[in-house]
């Protein structure tokens, strides 16, 4: 794997993508599968995985001193691409990510989808330049552009939307989404307390127990409101469902029971945790009541 393709991320970068694809599908159901929305879709879906990709690459370029310490493996710390080539990269899947997005509602504009990706593209600048220092708000701002992945694809699917673009169901997984990652986020901020010195994150400023607790707590509330799509919503069949979000609730859980012995291999329990909840999201997409 070459060192651009390690800047992309790219299993994180198709996670975002198909993460818009269950948003479509939730938000417009199985019709539009053969309708014409298919391309806009697919557009948003790669503007989806450029943009992650970009905001990999630019996080990169800002954490390359403190990659030293907390992983030196990375292209930058590792000196198999140089800061500047690597930040170059990241304006480039930028631009193209945003001119792309131009044309999701071709031959019109779709006002929500481009009002998104521009919101998108200031956070993650805004992230890696300032707000990622500032604790809470960073694990916020991260915790939104996860959430946000639904909407945009519940926007795409509906290039033309009425008094209610995005749909309850669409809403209830960009709240699950935003409440797990802001749990994986502090998550990840205990675990790189030892190189984070120059950052005022949630462990740093509160300690680990406390920030620990706070994390525990999000994750908890998003296992808690994990059923919301069958009941009361009624939106996914749950023999579909509910095998895969119990399975991400269990390793959710099993995050929780030794974040305080272990951060990291929380953090990656946290993480399979949110590629279980997205295949869960992704078969209750496919499995829309109307």
């Amino acid at each position: 794997m070459g060192p651009r393709t390690e800047l992309l991320r790219p299993g994180n970068s198709v996670m975002s993508g198909v993460a818009v694809a269950a948003g479509a599908l939730v938000g417009a159901g199985l019709p539009l599968l053969s309708s014409g929305g298919l391309w806009a879709v697919g557009a948003a879906m790669l503007v989806a995985f450029l943009y992650t990709g970009a905001g990999n690459a630019l996080n990169d370029y800002y954490d390359r001193f403190t990659d030293r310490v907390n992983h030196p493996g990375r292209p930058i710390p590792s000196r198999r691409i140089s800061p500047e080539g690597a930040r170059r990269f990241s304006v480039a899947l930028f631009a193209a990510g945003m001119l792309l997005a131009l044309f999701i509602g071709h031959p019109r504009l779709n006002w929500l989808t481009l009002g998104i990706a521009a919101l998108n593209s200031l956070l993650l600048a805004g992230y890696e330049m300032e707000l990622k220092a500032r604790g809470l708000l960073g694990n916020l701002t991260v915790s939104w552009l996860t959430a946000s992945l639904f909407v945009f694809g519940g926007a795409a699917a509906a290039p033309f939307p009425g008094p209610e673009p995005f749909p309850a169901p669409v809403l209830v997984l960009a709240l699950l989404a935003f409440l797990a990652s802001m749990g994986r986020e502090i998550i990840k901020g205990i675990e790189d307390m030892a190189g984070d010195t120059d950052r005022r994150t949630l462990p740093r400023l509160v300690g680990p127990l406390i920030a620990g607790r706070t994390a525990a707590a999000w994750i908890l509330l998003a296992v808690a409101l994990s059923p919301l799509p069958v009941f009361p919503l009624g939106a996914f069949r749950a023999e579909w469902y509910f095998p895969a979000v119990l399975a991400a609730d269990a390793m959710f859980i099993y995050s929780v029971w030794v974040l305080f012995r272990n951060p990291g291999g929380a953090q990656r329990a946290a993480k399979l945790a949110m590629l279980l909840a997205l295949s869960a999201f992704l078969l209750g997409a496919l499995t829309v009541q109307r």
